[in-house]
């Protein structure tokens, strides 16, 4: 190379490089400090400190004001928002699993439903997975290596009895899907056979071809670190995001497989994964299609604002950080033993990676995904 383009190589090169390495030293830091010495507010974003890993997202005020009733001992009002979701199965499920984690914190109240209705599928139903719930907490959250034989005894014990109860509340009510999504939750822990999963399977989705959480439950049945494998898991997730309506919210479904696949690497990193370009055009849709109070729409919007991050789309991510907060306990955040801690990091790294163009006062709940 002569001389003149040399020098003119290294003139351009030396800045390139400069800013490269001075963009690598604030990721890294982003990704260890986190927001601190960020001015969040200048992004529309909430303060560390005002964050909360207790919830995923809003609760829906109907169910909050179920659950306060149950809470000082009426169950009723807990009985009619499970009678007023119909055969909207998703909604069902959502005030169903809110009401069993009451029940498992303090049950008297399902105790006078159940005495008072012995036959109600509906109570039947909450029992089930209020079992399953505590079950789960038994076992605790460590990896069966780092729990004792006391506490997997117990979890298991647990998870056989909401297995029971969820035959049970099946047989009450035969065309509610709800007690075989209990089923195919306790279906890993129990480690049952794929075959016997596969039938359990074919009579949830009989009842409910796209239902959203058993979706979810089933794919971690797949993971290798349950019942399967990676390639079991990537199958199930690419087929049921295939095969459902379009604009459907189980297109989240490969997001959330590549990242149970990046778990099985050294240690769980809240921002890990691989997705397709197609695969973040469909979750995109899919949250522009429903409306912004479903709640349903957090789930998934926590999925796609990581894998936006991990992507290099930090103005996007931040966009959807926006609309989540304050709320932050939902996966991927709570692969982490600070999900707040995690949660803030993916959202430093995604200001960080938008540069000052992101810089704003906010986005209108509504105004990005979801319809309003």
């Amino acid at each position: 190379m002569p001389p003149l383009l040399q020098y003119t190589a290294i003139a351009i090169g030396l800045p390139v490089l400069a800013w490269a390495l001075w963009s690598s030293v604030r990721l890294a830091r982003a990704n260890r400090k986190g927001t601190a010495g960020m001015d969040v507010a200048a992004y529309g974003l909430l303060p560390r400190e005002e964050l909360d890993a207790t919830q995923y997202g809003p609760t829906v005020p109907e169910v909050a004001d179920a659950t306060l009733a149950v809470r000082q001992g009426d169950w009723r009002p807990g009985a009619a928002l499970l009678a007023a979701a119909g055969q909207d199965w998703d909604r069902r499920w959502y005030r169903l699993t809110t009401l069993a984690r009451v029940a498992a914190e303090e049950d008297a109240w399902l105790h006078a439903w159940r005495t008072e209705r012995p036959d109600d599928p509906d109570a039947a139903a909450v029992h089930a997975q209020t079992l399953l719930y505590r079950a789960w907490h038994a076992r605790g959250e460590g990896y069966a290596k780092d729990t004792s034989a006391d506490r997997l005894a117990r979890f298991r014990q647990l998870l056989q009895a909401a297995f029971e109860a969820a035959r049970t509340a099946a047989s009450l009510a035969p065309h509610d899907p709800s007690p075989w999504v209990t089923m195919v939750t306790a279906a890993r822990g129990l480690v049952l056979p794929h075959e016997e999963f596969r039938r359990m399977w074919g009579e949830l989705t009989a009842r409910a071809p796209h239902h959203f959480y058993g979706h979810l439950n089933a794919l971690q049945y797949w993971c290798a670190k349950w019942c399967g494998s990676d390639r079991l898991a990537h199958r199930f997730a690419r087929k049921a995001s295939a095969s459902a309506p379009p604009q459907s919210l189980l297109a989240v479904l490969p997001l959330k497989a590549a990242f149970e696949r990046a778990l099985q690497g050294p240690g769980p990193v809240p921002l890990a994964g691989r997705h397709t370009k197609s695969e973040l055009d469909a979750v995109r849709a899919a949250l522009a299609a429903v409306p912004a109070d479903d709640p349903r729409v957090p789930l998934v919007r926590h999925r796609l604002a990581a894998a936006l991050t991990l992507a290099g789309k930090g103005a996007e991510a931040l966009e959807h950080f926006r609309l989540l907060e304050p709320w932050v306990g939902a996966e991927p955040w709570t692969f982490h033993g600070n999900p707040v801690a995690a949660y803030d990091r993916a959202r430093a790294l995604a200001i960080e990676k938008a540069g000052r163009g992101a810089r704003r006062q906010g986005t209108p709940a509504g105004a990005l995904g979801g319809r309003g």
